[in-house]
């Protein structure tokens, strides 16, 4: 049977949108922001490199969770499953871009059971609503459950509707003054621009890419910012382009992501995305890269951070550490887009649904399931 129809079975078998929270035993919205913070700190998300660079914002980063909860589960909605004595399940969804939502902050106080509700339930909404682009996860590579069940998710969905690509995550000084290289043409983005834009983003990150961060409909979040400032809150995103001097093909993009500090815990909401051109010489990799963000750093003069989060490819990291960069950490982008909703449903379910049966076999419990989306 085709793989379409077996999606449609399992999609028919879904509860309707009204039932699917109580169908899975989730709850929407239910913990306060100060609860789900406890239960993140509890939970040991919080781990002490993140909460280092998360504490000395947090009375901001609490209140605009606060008010991107106000408008129920429009910008941001956090599913629950579970209760104290069996232990708590708890995963956070935002709105990413207009249609796209990033999952994260998954975690889980020893309970496997309410972690898979959470996910599953998660998945079934979406599907349910059937408005989607596309949804995205990010996750450490060196920890393990994230890993395993995210990581491999392209062997389920399938290479033409998702995608997993490991990235590394730098801090830049946002007061550094970057050398500048007269070979290289650096412009902001405009209408005219927009082919070049899709050009070098598809062949720096990939279609998958391109299409979930909707940078052919939505380029500078015009649309999804009128969502935002109804909460008082902001959401934007800022193009440069690079060019060889008197040459007229991109060789690299920096897309800066503005939003409200600290809905993602990495800062991952406020992202600077440098593209290279992967056939870029490796001569030319630091005076790209240097002009890129000497461009983009305009778009942080008013940021909170001392420091701009930038997302590179591997083949960017010595030139980041060259200019004054200091390495955070490695993260996977996990993308799949709308009509991959089922197979990664399938994915969670059948994931999960082998650890659970191995874990009632040896009634104890696993340090892989209690795991952190970190």
């Amino acid at each position: 049977m085709p793989l379409d129809q077996l999606d449609q079975q399992m999609i028919d078998s879904l509860p309707q949108l009204a039932d699917v929270y109580d169908r899975y035993g989730v709850q929407v919205n239910a913990l306060s922001v100060t609860e789900i913070f406890a239960l993140y700190e509890r939970t040991g998300f919080l781990y002490p490199d993140k909460a280092a660079r998360l504490f000395p914002h947090v009375a901001q980063v609490r209140e605009n969770w606060r008010r991107m909860l106000r408008v129920g589960d429009s910008l941001l909605y956090v599913l629950t499953a579970g209760d104290h004595k069996r232990g708590l399940a708890s995963l956070a969804v935002w709105r990413a871009s207009q249609n796209g939502w990033m999952s994260q902050h998954l975690v889980s106080d020893n309970n496997p059971y309410a972690s898979r509700a959470v996910l599953l339930a998660a998945a079934a909404a979406r599907i349910r609503k059937d408005c989607d682009v596309s949804a995205q996860n990010w996750f450490r590579p060196e920890n393990r459950f994230p890993a395993r069940v995210f990581g491999s998710m392209v062997k389920t969905i399938g290479e033409s509707l998702s995608s997993v690509q490991r990235h590394a995550y730098f801090g830049l000084p946002r007061t550094l003054v970057l050398p500048a290289a007269k070979r290289i043409r650096v412009v902001p983005y405009s209408a005219s621009h927009k082919s070049a834009l899709l050009e070098i983003a598809s062949r720096a990150r990939g279609r998958i890419y391109v299409i979930a961060e909707e940078l052919e409909q939505d380029t500078e979040f015009e649309t999804v910012a009128e969502l935002y400032r109804s909460v008082g809150l902001r959401r934007s995103r800022h193009v440069w382009l690079a060019y060889r001097a008197n040459k007229e093909e991109p060789i690299g993009a920096a897309i800066a992501y503005r939003g409200p500090l600290g809905i993602n815990f990495s800062y991952l909401e406020n992202r600077c995305d440098l593209l290279l051109l992967p056939t870029l010489p490796d001569s030319e990799v630091t005076d790209v890269a240097s002009a890129l963000l000497s461009a983009s750093s305009a778009a942080y003069k008013d940021f909170e951070l001392n420091e701009i989060p930038v997302i590179a490819d591997e083949m960017a990291t010595h030139a980041l550490v060259k200019l004054g960069g200091e390495f955070v950490r490695h993260y996977c982008q996990g993308i799949w887009l709308k009509d991959g909703h089922p197979g990664f449903y399938k994915h969670v379910d059948s994931f999960y649904s082998r650890i659970l049966a191995r874990l009632e076999r040896q009634q104890e419990p696993q340090e892989t399931l209690i795991g952190q989306e970190r």
